[in-house]
């Protein structure tokens, strides 16, 4: 019976209520992690209740380390060694500060049940930097409350949940020692409270272990994309709080072997033909995943899949097309330095790194001094995503965003100005740029909330997923393009290259792998040039080959810095790369997943599509050399990003 009453009495104590009030927190993120595989279970296709079970084991260790961080300040105050801390008015502050730091806990923790489905990663602190040049935030984020409602619902019923557990779990015992005894008793448990504290933060308590970091999440998954249903999203963005950047890797002690792995240098051929003038034109395009392109999906739904661009489709017949084709990253903040710099975004887009303060390689700059005329073409409102900045840093003279358009009546109300109406700007627009020039255009209106012109409602086939009618507009808006662009003096004498800024959230489960996620056109059409048609069904090409790939085209006449390769040049390296939680690997038909240390995975992803069959270990005279260059390439990255070295 004393048992009983002493147990009770702790419960309602100070100490007790502090333990529940965890415990309960606890719970709602292991509800959190349940509820972001609900909504994006179609990402984790093969998950055995034996992983589910080592997955949420694992969860819980990463949710401890994010719920101490989140009360950090609340649990010091409920363990300090002084009486004022019974007082009612002081626990009413704690109530409230208890409610208010773990509801903005769990909010991005909500968020990411759907914008993991658009990035296929965890938020990091990196969000807020990514956001931070949005003019237009307020009319996002009322339309993603608009169209993910019941996100807005579900977070609000936890709210409540946190009011109703502080009026369940309030402190009714008051201290009972007096005097000396009150403060040794409450000070050896401040003393406890402190040591289980650190070691839940660090993820231990042994001398060996080191503080725990997302990569830790790889104990507890089968394929690294698991890790991001071991993490929750206050995890990583606590763990990325002011990052230092990027550290020194040394894989290779000698230069001279490091640069025949991997060398970003490009040389100019000992004989080559004079530098061809020809104008460069790149439309990015928001969101076009290649499982939306029919071109590339003829044997899908035994071949009756007609996709939702069949203009593409028709250009695909008269353009230079490399079947194997990747985005270098997952958001369209990754896409932009990949395309005109060759810079690919490692762990974080490099928008958002310390780094663009380095002297960058440049596409426009290149081009700029061979007499161009340099442009980028945005019609969100001017600064949105960074690209005004950015395209400030690499030496793009002429912005043309929604400011230069001026005319608010062909605005969507939320992203920027309509494709359809754009496309016909950026035309006419390059109509009176003096030649040779180079221009980039950056849609809009294939972006979440997925809506399409009302005069077009109904037009468009809509497709089991919502992107898919606004695929078709934007299809419909290049074909009117270049309906305009053929009448054009310009037109002959001009490379367009059309390609996306990132995949997006999959259909076909041969699209909803760590390859598939990164699958997207890059399309080379030169309507005077009769060689560049076909398709190549060997060599692989990726965002930043797109600048290798011009510059040697045009007959580029100077050293220049890449990470990509030059695809028209014959026996060039055959790779890609891109992060998704760990570096991938790309040389053939093959993919290597590394973490940095150890290879976690190996496929032959061009005819084991969904990545069902793990050869790591199997096939040594394969694995070995890649694993070989994609040590090369991170070292070349992290040590030219750290001293510099970007330019020959």
């Amino acid at each position: 019976m004393n048992i009983l009453l002493n147990f009770s009495n702790f419960l309602t104590s100070v100490h007790g209520v502090l333990i529940k009030r965890l415990l309960w927190i606890l719970f709602l993120f292991s509800v959190c992690r349940f509820l972001f595989y609900q909504f994006n279970q179609v990402f984790f296709p093969d998950i055995t209740p034996e992983g589910a079970l080592k997955i949420f084991i694992g969860g819980v260790r990463f949710d401890v380390v994010a719920i101490l961080y989140t009360n950090i300040l609340y649990i010091l105050l409920m363990l300090v060694p002084f009486k004022f801390k019974y007082k009612a008015g002081f626990q009413t502050v704690l109530n409230g500060l208890f409610i208010v730091t773990n509801a903005i806990a769990l909010l991005p923790n909500c968020a990411d049940f759907i914008y993991y489905q658009f990035t296929v990663k965890r938020c990091t602190w990196a969000i807020l930097g990514e956001f931070s040049n949005e003019g237009n935030l307020n009319s996002v984020f009322d339309g993603f409350l608009v169209t993910y409602w019941y996100i807005l619902v579900i977070y609000l019923m936890m709210v409540a949940t946190l009011f109703w557990v502080v009026q369940k779990t309030k402190v009714h015992r008051i201290a009972s020692q007096k005097g000396v005894a009150f403060y040794v008793k409450h000070m050896v448990i401040m003393v406890i409270g402190m040591i289980l504290f650190v070691g839940g933060v660090r993820g231990g308590f042994l001398h060996s272990t080191r503080p725990i970091t997302m990569s830790n999440a790889g104990e507890y998954v089968e394929r690294p994309k698991e890790l991001y249903l071991v993490l929750n999203t206050p995890f990583c963005i606590y763990k990325t709080i002011g990052q230092a950047g990027y550290k020194k890797v040394e894989y290779y002690q000698d230069p001279q072997q490091l640069a025949t792995i991997f060398n970003p240098i490009h040389s100019v051929d000992s004989v080559q033909a004079p530098f061809k003038k020809m104008n460069v034109v790149i439309l990015i395009w928001e969101s076009l995943g290649k499982e939306l392109v029919g071109g590339y999906n003829q044997d899908l739904e035994n071949g009756t899949y007609k996709g939702f661009t069949p203009f593409v489709d028709s250009l695909m017949r008269e353009s230079k097309v490399y079947w194997h084709s990747f985005a270098n990253g997952t958001k369209s903040i990754e896409a932009i330095p990949s395309i005109l710099t060759s810079i690919p975004g490692v762990q974080e887009p490099f928008i958002s790194t310390q780094y663009t303060n380095n002297n960058l390689p440049s596409l426009p700059r290149m081009l700029e001094e061979k007499g161009y005329h340099t442009s980028f073409f945005h019609g969100a409102p001017n600064g949105s995503m960074g690209f005004l900045a950015f395209c400030n840093l690499i030496g793009i003279k002429n912005y043309y965003g929604k400011t230069e358009y001026n005319n608010d009546q062909d605005f969507d109300g939320i992203w920027g100005i309509w494709d359809e109406e754009f496309l016909q700007y950026w035309a006419n627009s390059m109509n009176s740029f003096p030649q040779p020039f180079m221009s980039t255009l950056f849609t809009v209106s294939s972006h979440d909330p997925f809506k399409v012109p009302e005069k077009y409602n109904g037009r468009f086939p809509k497709g089991p997923l919502p992107v898919c009618q606004t695929m078709g507009y934007t299809d419909y808006s290049l074909e009117k393009f270049f309906q305009v662009a053929k009448t054009m003096p310009w037109y002959e004498n001009t490379l367009f290259i059309i390609t996306a800024d990132h995949a997006t959230f999959a259909h076909y489960p041969e699209y909803q792998t760590s390859v598939g996620n990164f699958s997207i056109p890059i399309l080379f059409f030169c309507p005077s040039d009769s060689s560049m048609k076909g398709i190549d069904y060997n060599k692989i090409v990726q965002q930043i080959d797109i600048m290798p790939s011009v510059l040697g085209y045009l007959n580029y006449d100077k050293p220049y810095f890449s990470f990509g390769k030059n695809v028209f040049k014959e026996n060039s390296m055959n790779y890609a790369v891109n992060y998704d939680g760990v570096y991938q690997w790309y040389n053939g038909p093959y993919v290597l997943q590394y973490d940095g240390e150890k290879a976690l995975g190996l496929y032959n992803y061009q005819q084991d599509k969904r990545l069902k069959n793990n050869l790591k270990g199997q096939l040594p005279a394969v694995q070995n050399p890649m694993q070989d260059q994609v040590k090369a390439f991170i070292q070349q990255y992290m040590n030219r990003m750290l001293d510099d070295k970007l330019i020959p």
